[in-house]
Parts: C-alpha cells; sequence; structure tokens
C-alpha cells in the first residue's frame, strides 16, 4: 500500500503574509543595485549620481537580513520543505527505459570531444572569445541535462565512483535483452 506523500502532509503549514512580505522584500533587494544604476542617469551632478548609487547599493544587503528576520523559522521550514520535496521527485532513483539511457549516455558522452579540442587544438575553433564561451556554455548544460536524463540510477552509480569501498555486483544471469 503506498503512502500519500504530497507536499501538503510532510510540510509544515503555509506562515502565511510574513513569508510572503519577506519573500517580496527578498527578491526586492536583488533588482535594488540595478535600479540604483539606472537611476542615476536621471541625476544631473555627479554627486547626486553617487549618492544615489551607494544608497541602492548599501539598502541591498539591508534589505536582504530584513527579509530573513521578517520570514523567521516557520517560513525557511516550508521554503525547506518545499524545495526538499522537489529535489526528491528529481533525484529519486528510477530505473530509466534502454532508449532513454543510451541517449543520456550520448549526452553523457557528447560535451567531451569538443572539450578536448578545445584544450589541446584551440586552433580548430574561432579565436573569438563569445563564440567559445557559447560553445562552452551549451555543452555544460548538455552534460547536465544528460545527468537528469540518466536517471535515478546513473545518481548511484556516480555517488559510487567516489566510496571507496563500493563493489559492482552483477546480477547471475545478466539483463534479458529485447
Amino acid at each position: 500500500m503506498k503512502e500519500n506523500r504530497t507536499i501538503g502532509a510532510l510540510s509544515p503549514p503555509n506562515p502565511g503574509a510574513r513569508f510572503y512580505i519577506g519573500l517580496g522584500i527578498l527578491i526586492l533587494s536583488f533588482f535594488m543595485l540595478p535600479m540604483g544604476i539606472f537611476l542615476q542617469r536621471f541625476a544631473y551632478h555627479h554627486y547626486l549620481k553617487h549618492l544615489i548609487v551607494g544608497i541602492f547599493w548599501l539598502s541591498a544587503p539591508l534589505m536582504k537580513i530584513s527579509s530573513v528576520a521578517i520570514l523567521g523559522k516557520p517560513s525557511y521550514l516550508y521554503i525547506k520543505s518545499i524545495f526538499r520535496h522537489h529535489v526528491a521527485r528529481v533525484i529519486k532513483p528510477y530505473h530509466a527505459s534502454r532508449i532513454r539511457y543510451n541517449i543520456g549516455l550520448f549526452l553523457f558522452c557528447l560535451p567531451v570531444i569538443p572539450t578536448y579540442i578545445l584544450a589541446y587544438a584551440p586552433q580548430f575553433f574561432s579565436e573569438n572569445f563569445y563564440p567559445r564561451l557559447i560553445l562552452n556554455i551549451s555543452l555544460d548544460v548538455i552534460f547536465l541535462i544528460s545527468l537528469f536524463v540518466l536517471g535515478g540510477d546513473f545518481w548511484d552509480k556516480l555517488k559510487a565512483l567516489f566510496i571507496f569501498s563500493a563493489k559492482v555486483s552483477f546480477p547471475e544471469d545478466g539483463p534479458k535483452e529485447k
């Protein structure tokens, strides 16, 4: 019999208005410095420009600290339970189909070739910084996607690489091929 494991059953109750006010202040704090840089363009004197940027630059960390104080422990526990629920859904071990596993292995190995070429024979790629940056970022994204396509069993295999006492065990009769 399966247990009912929904977010509502496992997480503490939503802290209410404190949660939304604190979260709003936290999100707003990330926009304070860009907002100050934007608003300084409207100031005429350079003293006023520096004052605007300084006020917005100092207010961002203060807003972050105050948002944490407003959120409090109940909001922290609520956010932590939601985060754990979503992480468990993504990383939970499960068996991927053979096609999905093969696609994941292909995506896992695909970034290796261009990365080695970039390292040992960079003359084969553009000298411009931005095409190389885009190539490196896309190869990293492909690699990260491959880890999720491979499934939860692969996460266990990857974890076993870093455990000294881990041993490989194969089934006696081997996997059944279709």
